[in-house]
């Protein structure tokens, strides 16, 4: 029961992924928008920045139909477009069903001086409901695919083969919505409670909150699970909740992009942003232990060491992500990957003491994008790339102490095996990857064994039905850079390509997943 509990909830934080992702291009064009606004540029190039700020605006208002799109099509086995049709639809219908009770029952709160906040309800595309933010989105997607992936695939006989399939998914969700709508009036108000509670309590934690929460975020890397930690305090009411320029937003990312979008109106950083500095260690952090590797290496390994690592410390550094280069040494060392934690929960704790309000949850070119914008006086940024100095040299003068100590293997202290693979680059290369997709097959006891094909940033998931039949040591002849093993998933660790890796995989299986 655990084990398939944490399959669903990795399951749900890899297909979050894909809308998270695009959220990164929408707050660069928040920041461009902005600048082509700044007071001294010409009329016509205000006006192309109010356009996409407007454009830009629409998409980070309605989140929650974004999500459930995104969710319900991620988890999706088959027929994919189908069921992002009937979640847009189903989403329609909750808002329509659930204005019309509160509306019956005369539960419709009145709006005060600052609107409907406070009050549990919130106006989306035009209907006044109870107020779930993204979890609504989250909630009515991840509903809509099990139904889908459950009924879609039923079909009747001649007469009535018209309501069979993606249609008879469509039916079953009809009276689901339609009782849900209703519960939630109720319901919800306790759930958002919690929520407060749970927002309060890591405030009145201090610095103790963001250490835990930073290192937190940062130690369940290997397993996944950080995508439960940092998504909802990032896009939903655990994060925060403030009004800005007279729109409630929920979740420190979200709350920042709307600071980044009208920084005319913003006198301070919401304090939500400590949950949103977990770019500090992907950067800052990632260099240091980079450069440790380098300096402990075997002086014969060195120039081959700082090859391998380049490009992983340039992704981590620059992008945020840092998979590549994790996984070098999570397994070699979990010791290792405790004192990162530390470190990691250490300084993000330093820089909300120290006053910093710089957001960063991606890398250095997200950072600087994001807060370009507004007043350096507001976020101190100035602080942040201070102790991202310290940061290195901390993270360097660390993991060379417990490297030497402890004579860690780290990569360069070892003989480096001619395999053929590159650390930190996209173990596969080229336009075909066929072969290596063969050899992982083969690997994971041929194509009949694999369950289920899936992707996350850097890693191809594959859930098969008998682990014996796995063979870790074939699937590393593929020229990939790590596997894991967690239940009954195989997790090859490919990078950044690898969402072309899952695709092509798909195709040459004839798979659907």
């Amino acid at each position: 029961m655990k084990a398939k509990f944490l399959e669903l909830m990795n399951k749900f934080s890899r297909s979050m992924t894909v809308p998270v992702m695009y959220l990164a291009v929408m707050g660069t064009a928040i920041a461009l928008a902005t600048i082509l606004q700044l007071e001294f540029m010409p009329e016509p190039v205000a006006f192309v920045g109010s356009l996409i700020k407007s454009m830009m605006d629409a998409m980070l208002n309605n989140l929650s139909l974004i999500f459930c799109v995104g969710l319900s099509v991620t988890l999706a086995k088959t027929k994919k477009v189908d069921a992002a049709l009937i979640s847009i639809i189903v989403y329609l219908m909750f808002l329509a069903v659930n204005n019309t009770w509160l509306s019956s029952q005369g539960l419709l709160a009145e709006a005060g001086e600052m609107g409907l906040f406070g009050t549990g309800q919130g106006v989306v595309l035009g209907f006044q409901v109870t107020d779930m933010g993204v979890f609504l989105g989250m909630i009515l997607g991840c509903l809509t695919a099990y139904v889908f992936n459950r009924f879609g695939t039923k079909e009747f006989s001649d007469m009535f083969r018209i309501y069979g399939g993606s249609r008879f998914a469509f039916i079953v969700m009809i009276p689901v919505v339609l009782v849900l709508a209703i519960a939630v009036s109720y319901i919800w108000p306790y759930v958002n409670n919690g929520i407060t509670a749970t927002t309060q309590f890591m405030k009145d934690a201090g610095p103790l909150g963001v250490f835990a929460y930073a290192f937190g975020n940062r130690f369940l890397i290997p397993t996944g699970l950080h995508h439960m930690l940092w998504m909802p305090f990032s896009f939903t009411g655990f994060g925060g909740t403030a009004e800005i320029a007279g729109t409630i937003y929920q979740g420190a990312a979200n709350i920042f992009y709307a600071e980044m979008a009208n920084p005319s109106v913003i006198t301070a950083i919401d304090e939500s942003v400590r949950f949103a500095t977990f770019g500090f260690a992907k950067a800052f952090g990632v260099i240091g232990i980079a450069l440790a590797f380098i300096y402990t290496a075997k002086p014969e390994n060195r120039k081959a060491t700082i090859s391998m690592l380049l490009p992983a410390v340039f992704v981590a550094a620059v992008a945020g992500i840092t998979e590549p280069f994790d996984f070098m040494f999570i397994f070699i060392s979990p010791f290792l990957w405790l004192i990162h934690g530390l470190l990691t929960g250490l300084f993000e704790m330093l820089l909300w003491i120290l006053g910093s309000r710089t957001f960063m949850i991606y890398g250095l070119l997200d950072m600087f994008i994001s807060n370009l914008p507004i007043d350096p006086s507001l976020t101190k940024i100035y602080i942040f790339l201070i102790m991202g100095v310290i940061g290195i040299v901390v993270w360097f003068l660390v993991f060379t102490f417990f490297i030497k100590r402890f004579d860690i293997k780290t990569p360069g202290r070892e003989l480096i095996a001619d395999n053929g693979m590159t650390f930190g680059e996209d173990a596969i290369e080229g336009s075909s990857w066929t072969d290596d997709i063969m050899v992982i097959t083969e690997g994971v006891g041929g194509a009949d064994n694999i369950k289920g094909i899936e992707n996350c940033f850097t890693r191809l998931r594959l859930e098969v039905a008998d682990l014996s039949l796995v063979n870790e040591e074939k699937i590393k002849e593929a020229n990939c850079k790590g596997v894991v093993i967690k239940g009954n998933v195989v997790q090859v660790i490919i990078g950044m390509k690898v969402p072309d890796v899952c695709e092509e995989m798909k195709q040459i299986l004839g798979r659907e997943d």
